[in-house]
């Protein structure tokens, strides 16, 4: 009944208008041709609404976010956008974090001591300085790439990024390892009447595609480590 409802009532106001996706492009997951984990995601859960995906960088995602010109941003820590509003449920589990190093200058195994006196590099917009706290010195690069040539040849020391990013073109030369696990994902909406609609519709679908299996065949591969299969609204701390 409540999913009828939502579905019935909660676009009343704007069912003319699209709903406007900011993202930045994650292979995969936000393709730039409007495909990908987290854009079938979103087309399942509105499903029978316009959307509208602006893919860019991620800086410039979460500047059309902050200029109000999207309705929902894709992909954020709760930090990031404190005055937006979230849904209960998550959207994803992060990948853990590594520092990418070169072999002869391995980091600290103490966490709190790892960055001291140390120069790191990280990709514009991450803002992995807000998860470590004691980054003394941070620089950042547009791409992994610049971060690696920049450790090479000694001008930083470390790179902080995903595994999943790690360049090919690398190995032997660059080694890495994890230094903190993944934390959850959400999707950040508008401080609007629009906006709390729009999440209280994300929630109430959530479990009726997961119930359904819909969100294992969305997510694929990634489906054991997003946390959706596990996750109870109950155990969360997410911003009503």
């Amino acid at each position: 009944m409540l999913s009828f409802l939502l579905n019935s009532t909660a676009f009343a106001d704007t069912s003319e208008r699209p709903i406007v996706v900011s993202a930045a492009h994650w292979e995969g997951f936000t393709n730039r041709d409007n495909t990908g984990v987290y854009y079938e995601l979103l087309d399942a859960v509105f499903d029978g609404y316009t959307i509208s995906h602006q893919t860019s960088t991620y800086p410039r995602a979460l500047n059309q976010f902050k200029q109000d010109k999207a309705d929902i941003m894709v992909g954020v820590y709760q930090h990031e956008l404190p005055d937006a509003v979230y849904a209960k449920w998550i959207l994803d589990t992060d990948l853990a974090i590594h520092i990418f190093y070169r072999p002869e200058s391995p980091p600290s195994d103490d966490v709190d001591d790892i960055f001291t006196g140390k120069q790191v590099a990280f990709r514009n917009g991450y803002g992995f300085n807000k998860l470590f706290h004691n980054i003394e010195s941070a620089y950042p690069v547009d791409t992994i790439e610049a971060g690696f040539e920049l450790v090479l040849n000694r001008r930083l020391d470390y790179m902080l990024d995903y595994d999943i990013n790690f360049l090919e073109a690398y190995r032997g030369r660059i080694h890495h390892k994890a230094i903190r696990e993944g934390d959850e994902l959400f999707l950040a909406f508008r401080n609007t009447h629009r906006g709390r609609m729009l999440a209280a519709h994300f929630d109430a679908k959530m479990p009726l595609l997961r119930d359904s299996g819909k969100l294992e065949e969305i997510y694929g591969t990634y489906y054991a480590l997003s946390g959706l299969a596990e996750f109870s609204v109950d155990k969360t701390g997410a911003i009503d």
